[in-house]
């Protein structure tokens, strides 16, 4: 049994108020505070240190008197200080909180014309082929800002009304809030993981809840999820990735330097709107388990209309990690459906009157309208039409989706749709020869030279053994090798998606027309063994060396400040040979704020060392973003792999 979620306010006071001589013993309590034994009745949950200690908890948890503790010391205890910072915090709404994935590596955002540049965001109409699900053409990516977060998990229920918007402005409260969370997030930056211990983060989640209060949604949700990023490193959990804690901090940082620069928009949202769309004929597509670094779990069916508008059926919650698993298996309310989800992603629905938020969430409920229907192959109309859009229009359509506010960004504009022949596997995963979106691959039409092909790198998203992404792939890769599939899958990088689930008329007819590789494991039986592998070559020109940049953007998030005493101006001097002069200027910025330490009249080290360390960082983090979205897109365009039957 796990801890309940817990408000950001009541964990922050709980380690306020406890005496200096316990703030150094707090990180060791936590630790132990995982360990110790757990109880639920109702409402209440009961933690016990030890035999004659309680730690009471009434949920949820949204008072500090909704944590008692049985100690003499209480409420300025160790005890309850440790079962507080150990739990997941509670979000303000589950619908603009946690992210559907964990992307392998999460898509920058910037521009061609200006990498560097906080512009704004655009509205969601501003990008009809994002809204619809269906690239119309190839253009640039427009002008762009690093965005704050990436596309929430949805409500499981009814519709709600009450969103909360920007006023226009912004106000003193506002970026009072923003300065703290900004000044919270500098000293994470500052010390690195090592230093971010239990007060660290106390915090970072004490200026959450101070963003609440002042409706800056957006940003307190990005720190909700650094919070629970550096818990994870802290215990070494191997979902931790360095990459998402360092793409949340800077989301962080370029939220609250928009907002005390005057820049409301980048307040968010409280919540969503479910606003009624009409009557809906869908047909499922795909299904995939959903494990959040903010302690949600679950699972999201996708499905597509006849124009070939993507929408959601989401059922993510505070839960164990380990509910993601199963999560596919369990029953989806909705009117008079109670189908799975993995049964719902190869039926098809009728909805009436139906409801969704802006990004095609649907609501659901018992309230709802809707009865199953027969489902759509993945090769049959309308379904089909979403594999025939060339893969250079739909990267266009994921990059300009980037540079849209994250609560109105459309929740599935970042799928790929591909066809493609199976090579093989290598370093970076499951190898694809991916055509211009013809369809020519279920066709069969693999004979010969294909120019005009791309070689795509297919990952997990998640490395979970609890979850079968990587052994699929694996299988695939082996048994597979030579043949024809159909893909859903994310955008990740160059070249690079995450694969979430695929078709073959070779398939056997039991798995249903597709198999979702997060929800089933593939069998040696299930494969046509491996044939004719297309032999491929790449002859694009190395990418620049803009990993130079991210990896010391890493080094800090990791170490701290003293990781930039060494290795940086070889990497600047590297950059500099590759004649790109923006970046090792701004590196040998970072690496000039990193050293620079001063001192006040009294010989204390100035506080302010730390906000400068963050401009530096956050400067090179939005160069590399922006610069790396460049190369992105230019990847995807070219044409340039050959691809011959061996």
């Amino acid at each position: 049994m796990s801890l309940p979620p817990i408000a950001a306010g009541v964990t922050a006071e709980a380690v306020a108020a406890l005496p200096t001589r316990l703030r150094g013993k707090l990180d060791a309590a936590v630790d132990q505070a995982r360990g110790w034994p757990i109880a639920r009745e109702g409402a209440i949950v009961t933690v016990r240190p030890d035999d004659r200690t309680v730690v009471t908890l009434t949920t949820p948890v949204t008072e500090p008197g909704d944590a008692t503790c049985s100690c003499l010391l209480a409420p300025r205890c160790l005890h309850r200080a440790a079962v507080l910072s150990a739990a997941p915090v509670l979000t303000d709404d589950p619908d603009s909180s946690p992210p559907l994935t964990a992307p392998m590596d999460p898509p920058p955002s910037g521009t061609a014309q200006a990498p560097a540049q906080l512009a704004g965001t655009k509205t969601a109409s501003e990008i009809s082929p994002a809204v619809t699900g269906m690239p119309t053409g190839s253009a640039t990516p427009g002008s762009a800002k690093p965005g704050s977060a990436k596309p929430g998990s949805a409500k499981t229920g009814s519709a709600k009304t009450g969103s909360v918007k920007s006023s226009g402005q912004v106000t003193s409260a506002q970026a009072g809030a923003a300065s703290g969370l900004w000044s919270a997030a500098a000293a994470v930056l500052s010390t690195g993981i090592p230093g971010a211990g239990a007060v660290a983060r106390a915090d970072v989640l004490r200026g959450v809840h101070q963003a609440r209060a002042a409706g800056l949604h957006a940003p307190a949700a990005t720190a909700v999820r650094v919070v629970e990023h550096l818990r994870a490193a802290q215990r070494d959990d191997p979902s931790f990735r360095l990459a998402d804690l360092t793409n949340d901090l800077r989301d962080l940082l370029v939220s609250c330097h928009r907002l005390t620069t005057g820049d409301a928009t980048a307040a968010g949202v409280a919540r969503r709107d479910y606003e009624p769309v009409g009557d809906l004929r869908l047909s499922g597509l795909f299904c995939e388990p959903v494990r959040a670094a903010t302690g949600h779990a679950g699972a999201v069916t996708y499905l597509a209309d006849a124009r070939g508008r993507i929408w959601l059926v989401s059922d993510v919650k505070p839960a164990n990690p380990e509910v993601a698993v199963s999560a596919a298996r369990a029953s989806v309310e909705l009117g008079e459906v109670r189908l799975s989800h993995h049964d719902l992603s190869r039926s098809g629905l009728l909805a009436v009157n139906a409801h969704a938020s802006a990004a095609g969430r649907l609501s659901h409920g018992r309230d709802r309208r809707a009865v199953a229907a027969p489902g759509t192959g993945w090769f049959d109309p309308p379904l089909d039409a979403l594999w025939r859009a060339d893969p250079a229009a739909q990267a266009d359509r994921w990059l300009a989706a980037t540079t849209v506010a994250p609560h109105e960004r459309p929740a599935a504009s970042d799928l790929a749709f591909l066809d493609g022949v199976v090579l093989g596997a290598d370093h970076r995963g499951l190898l694809l020869a991916v055509g211009e979106g013809a369809g020519a691959a279920d066709r069969g039409e693999r004979s010969g030279q294909h120019g005009h092909d791309l070689v795509v790198a297919a990952t997990a998203p998640h490395d979970d053994p609890a979850l079968p992404y990587v052994v699929n792939l694996r299988q695939l890769a082996a048994h597979a090798a030579g043949h024809p599939i159909r893909l859903v899958a994310r955008f990740s990088g160059v070249r690079r998606v995450a694969a979430l689930a695929f078709a073959a008329d070779w398939l056997p007819s039991r798995h249903g027309g597709h198999v979702d590789l997060g929800t089933t494991t593939l069998t040696r039986a299930d494969l046509p063994g491996a044939g004719p592998v297309p032999a491929a070559t790449d002859d694009d020109p190395p990418p620049p060396p803009l990993h130079l940049v991210r990896h010391q953007l890493e080094r800090v998030v990791a170490a701290g400040r003293t990781a930039l005493l060494s290795g940086v101006d070889d990497g600047a001097g590297r950059l500099t040979a590759a004649h790109l002069g923006a970046a090792a200027s701004v590196l040998a910025e970072l690496r000039a704020a990193g050293v620079r330490r001063t001192r006040d009249v009294f010989g204390r080290l100035d506080p302010h060392d730390a906000d400068g360390l963050a401009r530096a960082w956050l400067v090179a983090a939005v160069y590399e973003q922006a610069a790396a979205q460049v190369v992105t897109w230019s990847a995807w365009q070219a044409r340039t792999a050959t691809v011959t039957l061996a």
